[in-house]
């Protein structure tokens, strides 16, 4: 028997990060919890690197912190003999760490004796490692929640986990946690303004090429930002033997997908190629059912791994729906990193990393990565366009006529606006000025795109460094869009 009088508790202390950047929306959302005046539980989960511990610790540090992280592949028992062991640091009674418990119920009520007054954030870290992907975890928790954590008035519970099918269907959806007071933040990548933020002294150019390159993880861009350029950061971080970004994709399935070798193959198969169709995975993967493949895709777009895109006009569900890697750095990985990685393990490119990667070929890649930044960001063009208020449906244009008639024909962005107008958007990223050449080429895509309700088309580019005179003179495209202009309007 433990008794309450055997240990005082210290809280986790947590120190000012005069660094931290961005997340305004979730600072304040969680402050506003903070300060509800009743018990509350937050569900945060995303991928890892993220950034969820970073931001919650800095949302709460001024509170009472009482923090538990689940260990990769512990066994239930195991994980227990950790969070006891946890629970006497805090406590500072080194006897507290040889108490076996025998299921999640001894802990919390070791808990709730601590928390049942005061300002208290109960937190727990990789919930899915925790409960080993079982749910007997959170139906103990239901009953501490119910019975005592709740009639602290004060208190906040936090449940985070990078496995974003465990946090949405075993505690989001779960009946058990069903109808209290709970709050959900799903913690994506950075903006383009918060990358700006991060990378400050960065100018527009290297900013975005460091958002495409490995996309706006905080983690990837610290790498990023280590040397006098992007450019040899990014170099020094994925082509020296050990570096960072060589070894970061046998790292980075271990919090999110590691249950399943079907996510690695899916993320392997799409490497291969610029987009695959639904059949096309199903018969890659030999599943036999469909359900089982909507479960991975679903993981892996909330992981924010892949992307599923359909044309603008069709519905999600269409047959002509596509998936596609949209993680920056994955795509990074298998085209640059991936076909040389035995040279790099050697140590080839230690005394000068920068010659691993041809510029060339990164521009020509860059270029695609923009275009998937641009659909991804639509939101952003079309507050930068003017008509953010008009309802507007947007995504890719292709069918199957242009597949036919032109392969790999696309344009990159299209809305189809409520108000009469579709706008159709080229995407270029260049090292120069667009010239004239542009217009031929897009008016080939023109006569492919069907406008059966005689809309006006609204046409405009979005480029790095804008258009020479010549094309501005020309007058061709409605609107011009530059990285100042996205950068300002972020």
């Amino acid at each position: 028997m433990i008794s309450r009088k055997n240990y005082q508790m210290k809280p986790k202390t947590i120190k000012f990060n005069k660094n931290f950047v961005g997340r305004n929306h979730e600072l304040e959302k969680l402050s506003e919890i903070s300060n509800s005046g009743e018990a509350s539980i937050v569900v945060v989960y995303g991928r890892r690197r993220v950034g969820k511990t970073e931001l919650l610790e800095q949302a709460f540090r001024k509170r009472n912190i009482l923090k538990f992280e689940g260990i990769e592949g512990l066994s239930q028992p195991e994980q227990m003999e950790h969070v006891m062991w946890q629970f006497s640091e805090y406590s500072n009674n080194a006897l507290l760490a040889q108490v076996k418990i025998r299921s999640w119920t001894n802990f919390l009520k070791l808990i709730a004796d601590v928390v049942k007054k005061g300002i208290w954030t109960l937190y727990f870290e990789e919930v899915q490692w925790l409960a080993d992907y079982k749910d007997k975890f959170i139906s103990e928790l239901k009953y501490f929640w119910d019975n005592h954590f709740r009639h602290n008035q004060k208190l906040i519970l936090v449940l985070c986990g990078s496995s974003p099918s465990f946090m949405v269907n075993n505690i989001l959806h779960s009946k058990a946690l069903y109808n209290r007071s709970l709050y959900e933040i799903s913690l994506k990548e950075f903006s383009l303004t918060e990358t700006k933020q991060f990378l400050k002294k960065r100018s527009d150019r290297e900013i975005m090429d460091a958002y495409l390159s490995v996309g706006g993880i905080p983690e990837y861009l610290k790498w990023i930002n280590q040397e006098t350029s992007v450019f040899l950061s990014l170099c020094k971080n994925s082509f020296t033997a050990g570096s960072f970004f060589s070894h970061e994709y046998k790292r980075i399935f271990i919090s999110s997908l590691a249950r399943n070798k079907n996510y690695k193959k899916i993320i392997d198969f799409l490497s291969k190629r610029s987009f695959a169709d639904r059949n096309q995975i199903l018969k890659h993967l030999k599943l036999q059912s469909g359900g089982t493949l909507s479960f991975l895709l679903l993981d892996s777009e909330l992981c924010g791994f892949i992307q599923k895109y359909t044309p603008f006009n069709l519905k999600e569900n269409s047959l002509l729906a596509r998936y596609g890697i949209s993680d920056a750095y994955l795509q990074f990985y298998f085209k640059f990193i991936k076909p040389i990685e035995r040279n790099i393990d050697e140590g080839n490119f230690n005394s000068n990393p920068s010659l691993a990667l041809n510029t060339n070929s990164h521009y020509k890649w860059l270029g695609f990565a923009f275009e998937r930044m641009c659909r991804k960001n639509q939101r952003l063009f079309a507050k930068i366009l003017g008509f953010e208020s008009v309802r507007y449906k947007s995504g890719a244009f292709f069918n199957r006529r242009t597949d036919m008639e032109k392969r790999g024909y696309q344009i990159d962005l299209v809305y189809d606006r409520d108000d009469k107008v579709y706008t159709l958007c080229e995407v270029k990223y260049l090292q120069s000025k667009v010239t004239p050449k542009i217009i031929e080429e897009f008016e080939k895509k023109l006569a492919l795109f069907p406008n059966p309700k005689n809309s006006t088309i609204h046409k405009v580019l979005i480029t790095t460094e804008g258009a020479d005179d010549s094309l501005t003179n020309y007058g061709y495209f409605d609107r011009i869009i530059t990285l100042r202009d996205i950068f300002d309007a972020g």
